[in-house]
């Protein structure tokens, strides 16, 4: 008796585990990719029909067993780039994150220099 409680504990605290793991890379997920017919909304922000659509898709594929790296890829081969909440940073991108802080060190050292001599 003690050992059949003891197995039902087990395996209850074991399948619990599961679950919040699986919602938690469902939530992850969820806020990783972009609502295919909203501006500017994630997946988990979403109500319209399509992402509830995808949502249900990427459930199934989480059961399934897949990565979730090949998740996102499975949307952005089917949406595009624009699908990822953060895509991967290059080429242009870069200038604009490198452009402010090259004038903030240029303008930092005209006024020292204007200032103090």
């Amino acid at each position: 008796m003690i050992k059949n409680l003891y197995l039902f504990f087990l395996s209850t605290v074991l399948l619990l585990g599961f679950q919040s793991s699986i919602e938690e890379r469902l939530y992850i997920l969820n806020r990783d990719l972009m609502c295919p017919v909203c501006d500017g909304l994630i997946l988990e922000q979403s109500q319209a029909a399509p992402a509830l659509e995808m949502k249900e898709e990427i459930k199934k594929m989480v059961i399934q067993g897949m990565s979730d790296e090949e998740i996102k890829e499975h949307f952005v081969q089917k949406f595009g780039i624009e699908i990822l909440a953060n895509p991967p940073k290059k080429g242009f991108d870069i200038l604009v994150w490198l452009t402010p802080l090259v004038f903030s060190f240029f303008g930092i050292v005209f006024l020292y220099r204007y200032i103090f001599s």
